[in-house]
């Protein structure tokens, strides 16, 4: 991860407290850029459940870093996955992935991405007149990645945790 910027990585830092208040709810990088997955960015996030039978979703956003603005910006395009649907908040928490791809840097360039995960907590209503049920989101939370997380099941190398990923030529 060399040249990259130290605002990136206080950026990063700055998001760890807001996370810490709930320890069953992290996102985190667990693939970068590796053989197996060239230029490619996975994303592994937990979320806690709360002992009810509201039903858990996520949604994984890729964004990159311009050092020019010293600002992230959504990455457009692949840049975000559909809603996956976790299960039940019965269970104390559940884990999901999404794999990025990008297009590869020119030669001696590189990108820096991150992930950023939406979390919802859906608790299915019932419409009047006999129109079936619906979900209205009862919860909601938002987790940037950060590195360090312990005991991440699945990645590249195994046990993989990072706060970016850096993408070069």
């Amino acid at each position: 991860m060399r040249n990259v910027s130290a605002a990136i990585f206080a950026a990063l830092a700055a998001a760890a407290p807001a996370q810490a208040a709930r320890p069953d709810l992290w996102a985190t990088v667990n693939v970068c850029d590796t053989a197996a997955f060239p230029d490619a960015m996975g994303v592994r996030a937990s979320m806690p459940g709360n002992g009810t039978r509201q039903r858990m979703y996520v949604r994984f956003n890729a964004s990159w870093f311009d050092r020019a603005s010293e600002t992230w910006h959504p990455v457009r395009g692949n840049g975000r996955s559909r809603w996956i649907y976790l299960g039940r908040a019965r269970y104390r928490a559940r884990q999901s992935g999404w794999t990025f791809r990008f297009s590869p840097p020119r030669p001696g360039a590189d990108f820096v991405v991150r992930g950023v995960v939406q979390f919802q907590w859906r608790k299915r209503t019932r419409r009047r007149r006999g129109r079936g049920a619906r979900e209205v989101v009862v919860d909601r939370a938002r987790a940037k990645t950060r590195h360090g997380v312990a005991g991440v099941p699945a990645g590249d190398p195994p046990g993989t945790s990072e706060g970016l990923c850096v993408i070069r030529a």
